[in-house]
Order: C-alpha cells, then sequence, then structure tokens
C-alpha cells in the first residue's frame, strides 16, 4: 500500500495526488509559482478577489486555508470580493503595481460574468503589466441545481474578446489554468477558464506529469499597459487587440497543440466537433454505441483555431460534422464560419438537425444517453448500438410506486425560521437561504426570486399597479452588501410600501459559510440605512441597538410577531433587521472550538402526542424527527442537529424539556467493545465485480450527513491501492439537507473521466438515504443484471414531511421493493445504520460509516480494509470511532446474530411486552381484568401487546373501572367482527380509544412529570451532572395571554400532590374541567364510544374496511388546547358524512334484500 498525506496534493512534484476541482484551482497557483521558479527572474506576485458562487463557492475558502503555503514562495494576497464588479475592477487594478509582476485572478458564476463585460473591456484594452497577467475563473452551473436560473459565460466573455480555455477534467484545469496565465502574460489579453458545475465538484487521481506546460510562444511580443483607457485614444488599443492579439491567440493555441484530435484513424465521413464537459459526454456516447469516429476537442472554446478545424475536415474526408457542445449553439457558429467554402463538407448539425428539428439540446446539461439516442441513427453503428439503446428504453419504462421526494430545507435553527408568520402575507424571495422557501415544501412561500440584492426593486415595478399593497422582502447580508442598497433606493425614491426583513446573520449561508463581503456592524447598517432614507428601522435580537435615533426600535427575539405586526401598519419603505448567527456556521464556530452548548432542549416522548405543532412553529425544522413508539409516531430533537434556539418549545405542548449541564458535562459518547481486523472474516467475493476494466459505483444521499466525505474517503483509500480514481460528486444544495449524489469510478489499468453515468451503469448502488435510493431519478443508474444496493433503512423525514407532520412516511418494505426490483435483490444489504449509530456510539453521526462497512464486507468494493482505514485516518475526525463504525458494520453482514448479541434485540417480543405490562399491574383486580381481557378477546400476539399496554396505562391514567370501559367496547366490537372472520376493527378501536379516554390533562401531565421515563432517559445522555427544566403553561398564564414559564425539579412535589386529585377528573369540583379544551375532550371520549357502537351496527362483510377506515379517523385527533380542538372539529365533520354514507348504504343494501 502506498504512503499518502494531506500535503501531498500541493507539496508533492512528481507521482499522482488526489484533487478536487477547487483543490486543483489551488494547485494551479503552486505550480505557476514553480514554474517561475525554474524558469524566470522571480516569481511572481498573486492576487485573488471575486465573489463566493456556485460551483466556485469553496474556492474562496480553499485559498484562505492554504495562504501561508502559497506565501512561502511569493506574496499571495486574497480579498473577499464586496461584489463582482468590483472584484474585477480590482484585478485590474492589480496590474498598475510598480512591480509590474502580478497574476490577478477573479472568480465568479456565470451570473456574475455576465454582470462584469464593461470591467472586462476596460482590462482586455489596458492589457497586463510587464510580467503581470490577468485570468477569469468562470463557474458555470448549467443543470441550475445551485442557481436561480442555468448560467453561461461564452457570450459575455466573447464580447470583450476574452480567450476561453474549457477544461474537461480536474486534470486540465491545471494544464489550462497555466496555459491561461502564460498567453495573459506573453500577449497581454485577460483570459478566462469556462469552469462547470460537474468539473469543479469533482475529483481525481491525477498523474503530475501530465499536468507540467513548457509554454511555446509562436513569437516576441512587446506587450504594452495602457494605464488610462478612454475615448479617442481606446481605438488604437482595439485595434490592436482585434487584428493583432486575437492572432496570435490562435496561433498561441496551435503552436501549444492545445485542441486534439481523438480516434483520428476512424476515417470519415462524419466527424464530431465537441469542448470542455461535452467531450467526455461524447466518450461516453460512443462508447456506449460502441462506435469511433474522428473527434476534435476543443480545449480553447474562443477564439477558434480556424486552421485546426479546417485541418480535421480535410484530413479526415469529413462530409458531416456534428458540433456537440452545451449550451450552443456557441462553439456550431464558429465551427460553421471556419468550414465556409471548405470542398467536401456538406453538412454543420449542432443545435438543430437536417430538417430544423432540435437535435443537441440547447439549454441545460447534455447527459451522454442523449447524445447516443440523438446520434445513433446518424453514426455507423451496429448490433451493441441496438441492444444498448434497447437496454436504455427498458430502464426509462420502469413504472415506481409514490417515493417521498428529498429537497433542501432550512437548517435546525435558521435564522428566517423566527420570521415566519408574516401576518399572511406572501413575502418577496432573495438569493440566499430564503430561496428555499419558493419549493412546494414550504408552500411556494414567496412572490419571486430576483437577481442578486433586486428583490425590493422587483416590487417597485409592481406596487403602481396593485394599489401599493405593502410586502415584506427577504434580503440577506450577503445580498445587502453586495447590491442590496441600490433595491432599498428604488424603494425608497418610489414611496414604496415595503419592510425589508434584512437578516444579519454573519454568513453567505449557501456558499460556504464565507463572512459576506465589505460586513459592518449592526450599528453601521442602521444608521447607513436612515441615511438612504428608509423611514423606520427596526431591530430584532439580544443585544439592542443603541443608537439614539427616534425612528429606530428594538425588539427582543420573542417579541418577535410584534414587530412583524408593527411594520405591517407603516407606509413607505421600512426595514426590520434580524440580528442572530446563521445557525450551521455558529455549530461549525462551536465544534472547532470545542464549545459545547449550554443548554439542551428535549421532547418527553411519553408527554408528546404526535401532533406537529413544534414543526409549525419551527418551521419544519431540521433536528425534530419522528420515532416509532407503541401509541404511535412521536416526535424527538436530534441532539447533533440542534441549534438550541428554542423556536419548537413555542409549540402548544408541555412535552419540552430543558436540560442544563454542570460545568464539565457534555452528551454522553461511547466507544463499543473495540473490534480488532483480525477477527473479522473476509468479505464475500464478487470475481465478477474485479474483473471489470471500470468499476462504477453509485451512491445517494443527503447533504450534511457525510456523503462526500465518504467519496472522498474512498478515492483516497482507492489511490493507496494503486487505482486510478475519478468521482463526480453532485450537490448543488445538498448543503441544506438537499439531495446529493456522488459516483465514483474506480480502475486499475488507467485513468476514469466521467461527469453523468450511463443508466445502468452502476455495479455498487449505495443508498446512505431510503428515500432517494428509491427515486426512480436515482435507480435509472441501477441494472437488474448488474447493480447490488447496500442501503440503510432508517427513515428519515424530508422538508415536506417536516413542514407537514401528518404526511405518511411510505412503508420501507414497499421501497425496498421498489429497489430490489432494479437491483440484484438475492444480494442486497439493508441495514438501520442510524439505529446501530445510536446503539453503539449514541451518535447518528457514525450511521454513514457503519454502512460503508457494511458495503465492503459486502464485498462491493474493490479496495482493501487497511486502505478504508487508512483513509478515514486522513479524514483525521473522530478517528478510532470511525474505523470502530466500520468494522462493526462489517461485522452486521458478517454475523448478524453476533451483532445481535451485542446490541440487543430491536424491540422485545410481544409475549415479553404482555408479561411486563402484566406485572406491573398490582395483583388483584386489575392484573384479573387485562387477563380476563387478553382471553376473551382472542387475538394476535401483536395486537394484543398493544391492548395489554393500553389496559396498565388506563389504571394509572383513572382506576380499573375506567380501563373496564375500554375493555368492554371492545370485546363488543370483537364479537361483532368475529362473525365475519375478521380482526382489524379491534386493534384499530383499541388504538383511538386508548388516545381518548387518556387525553393529557393536568392529572396526566403532573404523573408523567413525576413518574415518566423522560428524567431518566435524559440523565443518561449525559455524562455528569445535569438540571432539568419544564415548560409549563397553566390555565392562568394562558388566560392572561402569557407564555411558558420554566419550572425546576421543584415541581415534581405539588405535581405528585396533583395526580393523587386525579378523583376529581370530570367531575363539578375539577378546577381545570370547565376548560373549554377539557370539555371537547370529555366529549370525543362519548363521541367515539357513539360512533363505535353504529360501525357495530352496520358492519358486515362489504364495508368491514370502510368501517376500519372510519374507526381510525380519530387517531388524527392529536394535541394540545386550541390545536387539539381544531383538530377534533376537522374529524368529526370528516366522521359524520362516511358515517351517514355507511349508514345509507347498510338501509339499501338490507332494502334490496328484502
Amino acid at each position: 500500500m502506498e504512503s499518502v498525506a494531506w500535503t501531498d496534493r500541493y507539496a508533492r512534484e512528481d507521482g499522482s495526488v488526489f484533487l478536487t476541482g477547487m483543490q486543483a484551482l489551488v494547485r494551479l497557483i503552486v505550480d505557476k509559482q514553480r514554474y517561475d521558479q525554474t524558469h524566470a527572474e522571480s516569481v511572481n506576485q498573486t492576487f485573488i478577489t471575486g465573489y463566493e458562487g456556485s460551483p466556485l463557492g469553496g474556492f474562496d475558502l480553499e485559498v484562505v486555508g492554504q495562504l501561508e503555503m502559497l506565501n512561502e514562495r511569493a506574496r499571495t494576497i486574497h480579498e473577499f470580493g464586496i461584489n463582482e464588479k468590483t472584484a474585477a475592477s480590482a484585478i485590474l487594478g492589480s496590474q498598475y503595481a510598480d512591480s509590474g509582476d502580478v497574476d490577478a485572478f477573479w472568480y465568479g458564476k456565470a451570473h456574475g460574468t455576465q454582470w462584469i463585460p464593461d470591467e472586462t473591456w476596460l482590462a482586455n484594452l489596458a492589457g497586463t503589466g510587464r510580467r503581470g497577467s490577468m485570468v477569469l475563473l468562470c463557474g458555470e452551473d448549467h443543470r441550475s441545481k445551485s442557481s436561480v436560473s442555468p448560467g453561461t459565460s461564452d457570450w459575455a466573455l466573447r464580447s470583450s474578446f476574452v480567450p476561453i480555455f474549457y477544461p474537461s477534467s480536474v486534470s486540465e484545469i491545471i494544464e489550462l489554468g497555466l496555459h491561461a496565465i502564460h498567453l495573459s502574460r506573453w500577449l497581454g489579453v485577460v483570459t478566462a477558464m469556462k469552469l462547470v458545475t460537474p468539473v469543479c465538484d469533482g475529483g481525481s487521481t491525477l498523474d503530475l506529469t501530465t499536468t507540467k506546460v513548457q509554454p511555446r510562444l509562436p513569437e516576441p511580443y512587446n506587450k504594452r499597459f495602457h494605464p488610462i483607457v478612454m475615448a479617442l485614444g481606446a481605438l488604437p488599443m482595439q485595434q490592436e487587440l482585434v487584428e493583432t492579439k486575437v492572432p496570435l491567440v490562435e496561433a498561441y493555441v496551435r503552436g501549444n497543440n492545445l485542441n486534439r484530435v481523438h480516434w483520428s484513424d476512424t476515417g470519415g465521413p462524419t466527424g464530431i466537433i465537441t469542448s470542455g464537459k461535452s467531450f467526455t459526454d461524447v466518450e461516453q456516447a460512443l462508447a456506449l454505441l460502441d462506435v469511433r469516429v474522428p473527434t476534435l476537442q476543443l480545449r480553447v472554446s474562443w477564439p477558434l483555431d480556424r486552421q485546426a478545424i479546417r485541418s480535421f475536415a480535410t484530413d479526415h474526408g469529413l462530409e458531416t460534422i456534428y458540433v456537440v457542445e452545451e449550451p450552443g449553439p456557441f462553439i456550431e457558429e464558429g465551427v460553421k464560419a471556419a468550414l465556409l467554402g471548405v470542398d467536401g463538407v456538406r453538412a454543420v448539425y449542432g443545435e438543430r438537425d437536417e430538417s430544423g428539428a432540435p437535435l443537441i439540446p440547447s439549454y441545460g446539461e447534455v447527459d451522454p444517453e442523449i447524445l447516443a439516442q440523438r446520434l445513433a441513427t446518424r453514426l455507423r453503428t451496429g448490433v451493441n448500438a441496438s441492444a444498448a439503446l434497447a437496454r436504455l428504453d427498458q430502464i426509462e419504462d420502469r413504472s415506481f410506486g409514490p417515493v417521498p421526494r428529498v429537497t433542501p430545507m432550512s437548517c435546525g435553527g435558521c435564522p428566517y425560521n423566527t420570521f415566519r408568520d408574516l401576518q399572511g402575507e406572501k413575502p418577496g424571495g432573495a438569493i440566499g437561504c430564503s430561496s428555499i422557501r419558493a419549493i412546494g415544501a414550504y408552500d411556494h412561500g414567496v412572490r419571486y426570486i430576483p437577481t442578486m440584492g433586486a428583490g425590493g426593486s422587483i416590487y417597485s415595478g409592481t406596487a403602481p399597479f396593485n394599489g401599493n399593497r405593502h410586502i415584506y422582502q427577504y434580503l440577506g447580508d450577503g445580498s445587502y452588501f453586495h447590491s442590496g442598497r441600490g433595491a432599498i433606493q428604488s424603494c425608497v425614491q418610489g414611496g414604496v410600501n415595503i419592510t425589508f426583513l434584512l437578516l444579519y446573520n454573519g454568513a453567505v449561508a449557501l456558499t460556504g459559510g464565507q463572512q459576506p463581503g465589505g460586513q459592518r456592524s449592526v450599528s453601521e447598517v442602521v444608521e447607513e440605512l436612515l441615511s438612504l432614507g428608509v423611514g423606520r428601522v427596526g431591530v430584532v435580537g439580544e443585544t439592542p441597538y443603541r443608537g439614539r435615533a427616534s425612528n429606530v426600535h428594538n425588539y427582543s427575539l420573542d417579541e418577535h410577531p410584534q414587530a412583524l405586526s408593527d411594520f405591517k401598519q407603516l407606509s413607505g419603505t421600512t426595514a426590520l433587521i434580524l440580528d442572530k448567527e446563521c445557525a450551521t456556521e455558529k455549530g461549525r464556530r462551536n465544534r472547532r472550538h470545542g464549545i459545547t452548548p449550554s443548554q439542551h432542549v428535549f421532547i418527553d416522548e411519553e408527554i408528546c402526542e404526535g401532533c406537529g405543532d413544534c414543526y409549525r412553529q419551527s418551521e419544519g425544522c431540521a433536528a425534530l424527527y419522528r420515532v416509532p413508539t407503541p401509541f404511535g409516531d412521536k416526535t424527538q430533537i436530534r441532539q447533533s442537529s440542534c441549534d438550541q434556539d428554542g423556536l419548537c418549545v413555542d409549540g402548544e405542548c408541555p412535552s419540552f424539556a430543558r436540560v442544563v449541564p454542570a460545568k464539565g458535562t457534555t452528551l454522553r459518547r461511547h466507544l463499543p467493545a473495540e473490534l480488532l481486523d483480525e477477527a473479522l472474516p473476509s468479505p464475500r467475493s464478487r470475481s465478477w465485480f474485479q474483473e471489470r476494466e471500470i468499476y462504477t459505483l453509485y451512491s445517494v444521499g443527503r447533504g450534511g450527513t457525510g456523503v462526500v466525505t465518504i467519496s472522498h474517503v474512498l478515492a483516497y483509500a482507492a489511490m493507496l491501492d494503486g487505482l486510478h480514481v475519478y468521482l463526480a460528486n453532485n450537490t448543488g444544495l445538498a448543503q441544506k439537507g438537499g439531495p446529493v449524489e456522488a459516483p465514483i469510478q474506480f480502475s486499475r489499468t488507467h485513468q476514469p473521466v466521467f461527469h453523468r453515468l450511463v443508466p445502468g451503469a452502476a455495479d455498487l448502488y449505495l443508498g446512505f438515504d431510503l428515500f432517494r435510493a428509491a427515486e426512480p431519478g436515482n435507480l435509472r443508474y441501477a441494472d437488474v443484471e448488474r447493480s447490488v444496493a447496500v442501503v440503510s433503512t432508517t427513515r428519515i423525514p424530508t422538508a415536506e414531511q417536516n413542514r407537514h407532520p401528518e404526511a405518511s412516511f411510505p412503508e420501507p418494505d414497499a421501497l425496498r421493493d421498489i429497489i430490489d426490483a432494479c437491483t440484484r435483490s438475492e444480494e442486497g444489504v439493508f441495514l438501520d445504520t442510524y439505529w446501530m449509530a445510536e446503539r453503539l456510539f449514541g451518535d447518528t453521526l457514525f450511521a454513514n460509516v457503519i454502512l460503508l462497512g457494511a458495503t465492503f464486507q459486502s464485498g462491493g468494493l474493490p479496495i482493501s480494509a487497511e486502505a478504508i482505514e487508512a483513509g478515514l485516518e486522513l479524514n483525521g475526525k473522530q478517528t478510532e470511532a470511525n474505523i470502530q463504525a466500520f468494522r462493526w458494520g462489517r461485522l452486521a453482514v458478517a454475523d448478524p446474530e453476533r451483532l445481535e448479541e451485542a446490541l440487543g434485540p430491536l424491540t422485545s417480543t410481544p409475549g415479553d411486552v404482555i408479561e411486563a405490562q402484566r406485572q406491573a399491574l398490582e395483583q388483584g383486580e386489575a392484573r384479573e381484568l387485562h387477563d380476563r381481557a387478553l382471553a376473551d378477546l382472542n387475538i394476535d400476539e401483536q395486537d394484543a401487546q398493544l391492548v395489554s399496554r393500553c389496559i396498565r396505562h388506563l389504571v394509572s391514567y383513572q382506576d380499573v373501572s375506567w380501563a373496564r370501559k375500554y375493555v368492554d367496547t371492545l370485546k363488543m366490537v370483537r364479537a361483532a367482527e368475529s362473525d365475519h372472520q375478521h380482526q382489524g376493527l379491534t386493534a384499530v378501536v383499541g388504538r383511538s380509544l386508548h388516545r381518548l379516554m387518556t387525553y393529557k390533562d393536568e392529572y396526566e401531565i403532573a404523573r408523567l412529570l413525576v413518574w415518566g421515563d423522560a428524567q431518566q432517559k435524559m440523565k443518561n445522555q449525559f455524562d455528569g451532572k445535569i438540571r432539568i427544566e419544564r415548560f409549563l403553561h397553566p390555565p392562568v398564564l394562558r388566560w392572561l395571554g402569557i407564555g411558558k414559564m420554566r419550572v425546576g425539579a421543584w415541581v415534581r412535589w405539588p405535581m405528585a400532590l396533583l395526580y393523587r386529585m386525579r378523583w376529581l377528573r370530570g367531575r363539578r369540583l375539577d378546577p381545570f374541567g370547565r376548560m373549554a379544551c377539557r370539555r371537547v375532550e370529555r366529549e370525543l371520549v362519548d363521541w367515539y364510544l357513539d360512533v363505535v357502537r353504529r360501525l357495530v351496527s352496520v358492519l358486515d362483510p362489504t364495508n368491514l374496511d370502510a368501517c376500519v377506515e372510519l374507526a381510525s379517523a380519530a387517531e388524527e385527533i392529536r394535541g394540545f388546547e386550541q390545536v387539539k380542538v381544531e383538530a377534533a372539529n376537522k374529524v368529526r365533520q370528516q366522521v359524520a358524512v362516511q358515517m351517514r354514507s355507511l349508514e345509507v348504504e347498510r338501509t339499501a343494501g338490507g332494502s334490496t334484500a328484502r
């Protein structure tokens, strides 16, 4: 096994390294410094600036993290740009340096490139310093995975006469980047690299000899820098650029053989011209069709080397040429111009075919299978191509059952969740985290998504035509400092009734959590807003604004509803600042510095009703999740995701508790018994895997759970084993819990390169998330004869399910059936990895590594265990625990019995449950009722254990007579359905009636606070002393309009006394009985008993299912106070309609029979 260190990626000068796209850009700077050391009089200085945006969102962070290393050879400066325009001007400014030796790099996404043609045109006319250069790094998100809209830089760059280098792989980022620098130094032109998302998000092993560049200059050129570009003086500069420099760019491209011809020995009459990412897509499409045609790869997409294009056509005797690009027709236009009048070439097709119909899509990304399907009839393909296309059709024609859609969601504790109740208004959206609210899971909760910083400007055009109605407008601090001031000024000028909701969270959260460029303090922002003419400013936060302005108002975080209400009544342009740190960045910072939370919010599972009000109060907080219990789904808080902002506590529910750890006390972390590698057997053998020239892994999951980290661990492990690796992470908004895919290819013989897999290509189908693994869009890469699935079965709520907790979960077995239908089902592995991680480590963060271990043991990885464990060590985070997680995952496949022995069974047997409930009842009347009930009902063990739990609970809740009322009702139902050889109705009535008969009034809450299990469970989660506080809302506080109060351990004594007064429940002297909710809860018991009696009276073999469905409706009556009252009213109305329908049908059926 080879030796590898993290520092190799920049320190190593030969051999192989693994680099991501962002790391390749930093390596480019390192390599240009190395070139200067050996070839120049001195090492050029470096200036880097721009504005973060996908797919270059992490470039600045990588640069900042490596600045110390970069400054070892020559001065390297990085400046966070205020916006793209100011940054573009700054790189021109670097060329004014007296030393004349600055290599300047601008970075930004395509939308930013489209904003700076004025600056790039000026820079191109001015030229570069004596030994300086200017290079634009232009990110492009053609699939619009992490952008408001797809964007491309080509036309904007061409309008400024900027040469465009277009790498097709991570390796080419370095090679072509060095050429872009050398060309700019030599000729004085601004150059650009077109960097598409798949290349930027990808990663690759690369041979460093392939990235070394020795530029060949066509001729000496005496460039000049023009510090003043103005009026008539600019005309000679333009002439030089157009007539001299552009032809010399073509000469440089030709002289350095930058454009490449592939498969030149295959002959005509058909050829392909392509560039960048599309070259790799063409390569895959041709491989799929089992055909080769001459292909010209233009690695410089403008200006085109016209001579190379003409030679390509004539040398290969081409009659028809297809231009493949995305998006077109950019290159196509130049190719047609270059081939005009060339003998033999009859036609050039690209965006359109022979009939003028669409051929190569000129929108989005063009995938290899699309190219194969579009080009198959136009190329000389054979039987293999027909079989491949037929297989594609079979895969695309699969049909699937419904699967929950995973979409991005707000992080736990997101400040935007504070501004959740906007008085019934739909606000204007913005670039940034508020844009997540545009998706369906958030009820399409914004009016529009503007360009960066322009939200208010959009409404200033709407207001004159809708009566100038007031709206709220989201605006992040990053957008404000970028360009949002102008939108505010436009609203002030137009007298628009608008309140800007300015989130001051200190981070550009969608692109890596950077501090916004040009950030100023809240006080300075307030003063600036007032100076812009904003009529009134409010500050919502923990730290109040301390200025003296009379038109600035302070609100605490708890007062945010009042702030929103106040500002809605105001006329003109106003601003409400939410001063609250980004929850995700706060968590990252705390973890980096070992800071533990000062408090933890928990939910008492026994008190929780599973009503979902906490989800609504917290805007579907990602830290909340549902857990199945014997009494239905309940809600819990995942502590590793929780920001402790407490929004969920506002829910109308007494189940919340706050744990305050003593000094030095933290959440308990533990390691399981150590597993040694030698104690584990060798993995299963799958020789057919090993025989493949390229082995393909397709993994899917959700952002923020470590899927990309696992792919990097595997890439390093493969390199340690001497394999070549290429990965194509597809992340987009994954950092917000959205979809992430991480396909990887391994090869022992050559370096694979790909950006999109062809359908059915996966050898291993790795699902870190069950819902994502069952998505049709992912299963298209699985093949029933080729792919083996390894999937985590844990059900993690989607944004839709968190925002609408009443939404149902599909059964795991149904989703497994979907996956099995598309893979080698007999070899699949399905594990509840979250449960394993919780039991083994007390933390679900290890779930993915457990699944990685299971994958290895199942024979699904062409990498050694030693290399994978070394990769985990290289990752450097909780190394010992991660290695143990990997080994326990292996054990789950190798020896499931030993695993169960170590962890214990997932659930107790029904018999054990029934006996435990029986023993908990006092001997005598209660236990006798329990035993007789189960004997008389004669139901299966699963239903019997539920009834057993319910009887015990009802006795504790009130008394034996209350439990007897429950049992008598079940016996009546059981007798009725036994006549029809049916059992389902008894179980449904048992669940629903129990829920209604044990409504959680003050007496029951008192019992659960004193004798419930929650207190001990919370203590078990910490490694030291803690203080537990409960959030209660006594009737008198609710009546006075006062919120919840916190109570400590002292409350147990009065609560114990209150429980002993439960005999007052429902009687005239009950002090709580006259409250509206309590009256409704008592009525519900009698109402449901009447419903059950009516169901029994109409039950017959034809309506059994309808009766079960109607009886189960009462399970939706959940929650506390008004939440429960509203749910009860809704259910009672539905049941009344359905019951009338049943009775009418029964009457009609009876009449017919007579």
